[in-house]
């Protein structure tokens, strides 16, 4: 006999599927779902189980019973392939679900039914879900000119705007709209701006929605390029200049996902740009000193940003724990440098891009010796600044020369 286990995304409404699936039901010797799901199906004669903490076990143990022939009915909230089950079960490998027989039906989900509520096309929004947990990406979001978070029992919907809030204050106004229990009978949909709403308290299941704002230019954070140096925190003088941060960012040709580690990340401007710029890569930076890991913790928050990991571990000792980088930036070295330069290109995969920065004659030495059939481009870039001349003249002070060297694996 064979199995079958059928998602039944159930839309904005604890029985919206249910009328016509007499049958379905049933045949169903188990149904499975959330606890107020499940409470639309008092009748139900089978097995009932509640999805817990762990929901990925639960997701195996179901297809093995679906796979000894069990006919399996999981209540999804919304669609089921947008942030729900589905996707879990969509993700199993292909040999687990040859066994038996998978339908996943969809539905209207929560943001399609807030959006026909409001009369408001969402052509133009981005989704987020804080499901998981997790850092709230918060440049992100408040760069997409239209945006939906799901909220979760980790962070809501009121907990994600206060954070917003908190790391970007000058976007307090922005209009905003806070949806809870949508299709259900306690359910709330507020309209006030994002200020207001981080003050409000909700429960998990929530959306927040931040609307387009007339003027575009104020919708948003400013580009995370190049910032000036007193944006970061950072021990005096040991940063590099928003110029060269630049021109290592455009010769990392960094791409819109895949892994970029920043070695020697000191104040983690390089790397925190970057995962600014391109929110799709996973940043991984190595500080060895451990007094810059709370600045760089700092700077990441004041950024935004929700994709970048630091460690406090000596290159090239630290690379271990990291994945495959498909850049790497090197910031620093110093008498180690020969040796990670060795281990960062090993692990570098094909196709990828290291930039290393220098400034000493000792390391100008090692980068020349090291893999020249490998560079691409060697560049040197020189900066001066108007200073002040006896409290009534300027003239241009130079800084010390930095040299990015280029190469491909």
């Amino acid at each position: 006999m064979t199995g079958k286990i059928t998602i039944l995304s159930c839309g904005t409404a604890q029985k919206n599927m249910a009328h016509g699936r007499a049958q379905l039901f049933a045949e169903a010797g188990i149904l499975v779902g959330s606890r107020r799901l499940l409470a639309g199906y008092p009748d139900f004669s089978g097995e009932m189980i509640v999805f817990g903490a762990d929901t990925a076990e639960t997701v195996l143990k179901l297809c093995e019973s679906a796979s000894q022939g069990a006919k399996i009915v999981v209540l999804a909230s919304g669609d089921a392939l947008f942030h729900g089950i589905g996707g879990t079960f969509a993700r199993l490998d292909k040999e687990r679900l040859s066994d038996f027989e998978l339908n996943i039906e969809p539905a209207p989900t929560a943001f399609q039914s807030l959006f026909s509520h409001l009369g408001l096309p969402w052509d133009r929004a981005r989704f987020f879900s804080m499901h998981q947990g997790g850092r709230v990406p918060a440049r992100e979001i408040l760069s997409a000119p239209l945006a939906v978070v799901y909220g979760g029992s980790r962070t809501n919907a009121v907990q994600t705007a206060a954070i917003l809030v908190e790391n970007f204050p000058e976007f307090g106004k922005r209009p905003a709209v806070l949806a809870e229990n949508l299709g259900f009978e306690n359910e709330k949909i507020f309209s006030a701006t994002l200020s207001e709403i981080s003050c409000l308290s909700c429960g998990p299941i929530s959306i927040l929605l931040l609307l387009e704002m007339g003027d575009s230019a104020a919708a948003g954070p400013e580009l995370a390029l190049g910032l000036n140096n007193d944006f970061y925190e950072h021990e005096k003088g040991l940063i590099t200049s928003s110029e060269v941060r630049c021109a290592a960012l455009s010769k990392l040709r960094l791409p819109p996902t895949g892994v970029l580690w920043d070695i020697g990340a000191g104040s983690g401007s390089v790397g925190l740009e970057a995962a600014a710029l391109r929110p799709g890569m996973a940043v991984y930076g190595l500080e060895q000193n451990s007094a810059r890991i709370s600045q760089i913790a700092d700077n990441a928050k004041r950024l935004g940003v929700a994709n970048f990991t630091v460690e406090n571990e000596a290159a090239p000792d630290g690379f271990q724990d990291f994945p495959a980088p498909d850049r790497i930036f090197i910031g620093g070295g110093g008498e180690k440098l020969a040796d990670i330069l060795v281990s960062g290109f090993a692990r570098l995969k094909p196709g990828g891009i290291l930039v290393v920065s220098a400034v000493t004659l000792e390391a100008l030495r090692e980068i020349a010796e090291f893999r020249p059939e490998s560079r691409i481009e060697t560049v040197q870039i020189a900066i001066a600044r108007a200073t002040d001349l006896a409290g009534k003249y300027h003239f241009m002070k130079n800084e010390n020369q930095i040299t990015l060297s280029v190469f491909k694996k």
